[in-house]
């Protein structure tokens, strides 16, 4: 499967990768394997969702959110590969953060917006990973969502 093709066919317009900030780099390879830092739910470089599941936002929302924050993580995925995802073997793993309330109980609703748009990109093959939600009381610069990838490459 061509998964920059795959992009166009979705008409998924992803953004552009963040600049590297601070003593970490946005990505780093240890042999077939990417690790991704965190990334969050930016649009036109803003925090398009912020606060805490359950209390400031919906479930709903942060299914959204983690969409979001999955295109960011995807778009810096392509700039670590010299722009092109048809490097991509299998998207092993996906942590998700989902700042929540203390009764919040749907971490998995809000992380299926992040693992859907991997499936729809990278196909069942490529794209069925095993995933973490994780509930924390907050996140940087009050970010909804954050979401890393574990990726092997060919």
């Amino acid at each position: 499967m061509d998964f920059d093709k795959r992009l166009e066919e979705l008409f998924l317009d992803l953004p552009e990768a963040p600049s590297e900030l601070g003593m970490t780099a946005n990505a780093a390879q240890a042999g077939k394997m990417v690790y991704l830092s965190g990334a969050f739910p930016f649009k036109e470089g803003k925090m398009a969702y912020k606060g805490r599941l359950g209390l400031e936002l919906t479930a709903d929302n942060g299914k959204l959110a983690s969409h979001t924050a999955c295109m960011q993580a995807i778009s810096i995925l392509r700039t670590f590969l010299g722009g092109s995802l048809n490097k991509v073997k299998k998207i092993v793993m996906m942590k998700g953060y989902v700042a929540s309330g203390a009764e919040f109980r749907e971490h998995a609703k809000v992380l299926d917006g992040a693992s859907q748009l991997i499936t729809d990109v990278f196909g069942n093959a490529a794209g069925r990973h095993a995933r973490s939600a994780i509930g924390v009381n907050v996140l940087p610069n009050n970010a909804a969502v954050e979401i890393e990838l574990i990726v092997e490459v060919k």
